[in-house]
């Protein structure tokens, strides 16, 4: 036989390594030929596109090319079965395999645009992308290496995010968030974290200003990075800042304005203002707090500054501390604090100042100890009753729909 020019060899190489663009024509398996045009089924390098509901009976692992789901498409894994690529992935569709496994893309130009559904009980990233969707993840969901854009909904059981960017406009739920290496997470939406938020060796969780709402159900536990707090985020249980892993972490206030209200509070590390903590249990300082920042225990157990209930670190003088109580956690600073007052008159105290309304009354001895007493009266001004009260400083918490306040006082010989 007659060999080819080599002008010949050199097209056809090149003409053999062309994109194919493969498209559904029915609903099938992957492994089906019939399921697509090409009467063949889709190969590494090729474009595919799903636009009637294919069937993954295995794994399918799907290397170069793109990878384009329209919106009558669904691409549905049978069960174990997952999707491993490193082409462009775009949804318009319905996604719901086992895993999905999304690599090697750029990390900086979108190679995963979702507009429809991703449903999966494990997803992974390595590449930039962006959710005006909804993406679910039953078990785990890791950015690894990449940026994300969320500007919908996307939930987790556990989301991973390391050395990557998140960026959150939208709907952000998981029960566990871990950020860690030179991972960022910020968030500009609504982000809930139902159980654990965990910040570790450089990583950096932020609040920004303008947040819908960033609510730790559970834990906060913070150990290094620069995170910047310009809104308010609630932590239901315990804030800790903890310098197990580096020397010292660092927890800043960059904005006026900026707070975190917290159930329980431990300090091992650094916090900087401006910016303002509420505690609404333990309140522990083993590190440093800088001035600038406004911390106020609405339950202290210590009648010293600065009204910690354990404190064995650094408390620097320009620390805004609040002894009245002045911080309602979870809520509105109650409008007439300044005018709550205490007053002792022919042996009998008096509460003034007092909104309308139920008035809840509790007292505390030195040693944290409950005293009885009750409030009479339901005006301005109220009799505060207490049966038996020996010489010594008390703290008297008042509850009403205004919030919680606190008045320290000592009851002489």
């Amino acid at each position: 036989m007659r060999a080819l020019p080599i002008t010949a060899a050199v097209a056809l190489a090149v003409g053999s390594s062309a994109q194919t663009t493969v498209s559904s024509v029915v609903d099938g398996d992957w492994t089906a030929p019939s399921t697509w045009d090409c009467g063949c089924v889709p190969q590494n390098g090729d474009t595919v596109v799903v636009q009637h509901a294919v069937e993954l009976p295995t794994d399918v692992v799907h290397l170069g090319g793109a990878f384009r789901i329209t919106a009558s498409g669904a691409l549905v894994g049978s069960g174990s079965s997952g999707l491993w690529s490193t082409a462009p992935f775009t949804n318009s569709g319905s996604v719901s395999l086992h895993r999905l496994v999304l690599l090697d893309g750029s990390a900086w130009t979108d190679s995963l645009v979702n507009t429809g559904s991703i449903a999966t009980m494990r997803m992974a990233m390595r590449r930039a992308g962006r959710n005006t969707g909804v993406i679910s993840a039953i078990d785990s969901l890791v950015f690894d290496h990449c940026s994300f854009r969320n500007e919908a909904t996307v939930s987790s059981r556990v989301t991973w995010v390391r050395d990557s960017l998140v960026w959150n406009e939208g709907l952000f739920v998981s029960y566990t968030l871990v950020v860690d290496s030179t991972g960022l997470f910020h968030n500009v939406g609504t982000c809930r974290v139902l159980e654990h938020l965990a910040v570790r060796t450089l990583g950096n969780f932020n609040v920004a200003s303008g947040a819908v709402e960033t609510h730790v159900l559970g834990d906060a536990d913070i150990r290094w990075g620069l995170n910047v707090w310009d809104a308010h985020m609630q932590v239901d249980g315990r804030l800790h800042l903890n310098d197990a892993e580096v020397p010292i972490p660092h927890l800043t206030f960059f904005v006026q304005g900026g707070s975190i209200h917290a159930g329980h509070f431990r300090n091992q590390g650094w916090a900087d203002g401006p910016g303002t903590l509420c505690i609404a249990d333990s309140a522990e300082n083993l590190g440093i707090l800088h001035p600038g920042l406004t911390i106020c225990d609405a339950t202290p157990t210590s009648f010293t500054w600065p009204y910690l209930d354990l404190n064995t670190g650094t408390v620097d003088p320009g620390v805004l501390v609040c002894p009245q109580g002045s911080c309602t956690v979870g809520g509105a600073e109650p409008a007439n604090r300044l005018h709550l007052r205490l007053v002792r008159t022919n042996g009998r105290w008096t509460v003034t100042g007092l909104p309308e309304g139920r008035v809840e009354a509790a007292l505390f001895d030195a040693a944290g100890r409950r005293v009885p007493c009750t409030l009479i009266g339901g005006g301005l001004l109220r009799e505060l009753n207490v049966p038996s009260m020996c010489p010594g400083t008390y703290a008297l918490h008042l509850r009403s729909a205004s919030g919680t306040q606190a008045i320290r006082f000592v009851q002489e010989p």
